[in-house]
Formats: C-alpha cells, structure tokens, sequence
C-alpha cells in the first residue's frame, strides 16, 4: 500500500495512500473499510463546471459543517459573480500547468470573492476545478505553515497556492501522483473503462492525506 510516497512542501505525509484508501471506503491496514465524506464529497459529480449550484454547497457542508444562513445566501446571490471568476480558471490542466498570470487569478480568490471563509469557497470551488483549486483548512495550513509561515486562511491562501504548484513542477512528484491516483482510480471505479474513468486529483489526495493523519 505505501509503495508510492507522497510529498508535500517538501517532506513525505507518512502513511499517505493508507489514509486515501481509509477514506475512500476501501480496504485499508487498520480494518474494514470505513465511511467518511468521500461518498457525501467527491463521489458527487459535479454538473455545471462554471456555475455554483445548490448540490456544491450541500456537498461542501460534508466537509465544512455549519453552513451559515449568511454562507447559503452568499451562493444563492453571488452566481454570476462567483461564475465569472470560474470562467478565467482553465479547465483541463492541473496547477503546474497554469501560467504566473492564471496562478495569479487563483490567489486572488480571497479579495475576488470575500464573503464566506476561505476555507469554505475552497471546498465549494474545487468541485469545479478540481486539478487546479485547492481545498484547505487548519490541517493544511499546519502542513504548509514551514513553508509559507502563514497561519491565517486569507493570508495563507496565497503562498499555498504557489507552494502547491511548487509541488507539482517536480517530475519525479508528478510520476508518484500519476502511478499512486491510477492504482486507486481503479479500485474506486472498477467497472468504469479507463477513457471514461474519474480522476483524482492530485491536490485532493494530499488534502485527504494530511487531515487523516489526525483521525
């Protein structure tokens, strides 16, 4: 299970694709498979990629619990706003892929679309751009805090982003990422052929990684 190590800024998350496979509901070392919000999260596809729906805030709430009155009215109200923002995130290509500008664009999210916490719009919008948005939270924060020196979501927000793509522009961690998200790809999705299969994304594995570390 942990042939594959998985490294983020700069040092191995320690039992990394036991933890994805714990979380996934599938077999893990410590048992039987278990039950966490992959099912509620990310097994919940996504429709419209440039547009918010009611189903991305209902799934976000599996991961960020307490949605507030005023959360759910930001979504409701800011659509088209929240949607044009979206529409100048590319699709298709993963963060290291994305010029200085559109890794710009990203960090800007906080000041772009203030209103919810960061943490939250993260969640949200990563069902849209999976491969390019990343989720976080206090547990990534932490992780990163050596690298960013960064405690505050807004603050942090930023340097995390351009960490993660740091991440990423190493060859030999993108080579780890494909071989670990294909061996699980096919054992979420068995009776899915390969051209019609989900992907993992990378940032979402490593997110998965490092929270289940305290669980």
């Amino acid at each position: 299970m942990e042939a594959v190590p998985i490294m983020a800024a700069g040092r191995e998350v320690p039992y990394a694709i036991d933890r994805v496979r714990r979380y996934c509901g599938l077999t893990w070392s410590g048992g039987p498979p278990e039950t966490w919000a992959w099912s509620y999260y990310d097994a919940v596809r996504p429709d419209d990629p440039d547009w918010v729906t009611p189903v991305d805030v209902l799934c976000a709430g599996a991961l960020h619990p307490g949605l507030s009155r005023s959360d759910l009215a930001f979504f409701r109200e800011s659509g088209p706003k929240i949607s044009e923002w979206l529409t100048q995130v590319p699709r298709g290509l993963r963060l290291w892929e994305l010029s200085d500008g559109q890794v710009e664009h990203i960090a800007s999210l906080p000041d772009a679309l203030s209103g919810p916490s960061v943490a939250l719009m993260s969640k949200v919008l990563h069902r849209k751009r999976p491969s390019v948005i990343p989720l976080i939270d206090r547990h990534v924060i932490d992780w990163y805090r050596p690298v960013t020196g960064k405690r505050a979501a807004a603050e942090a927000w930023a340097p995390l982003v351009c960490s993660m793509r740091e991440d990423q522009e190493d060859e030999a961690w993108r080579l780890a990422m494909a071989l670990a998200g294909l061996d699980l790809e096919t054992e979420l999705w068995p009776d899915v052929d390969l051209d019609d299969r989900p992907h993992l994304s990378w940032l979402r594995v490593v997110d998965i990684a490092i929270w289940m570390g305290t669980r």
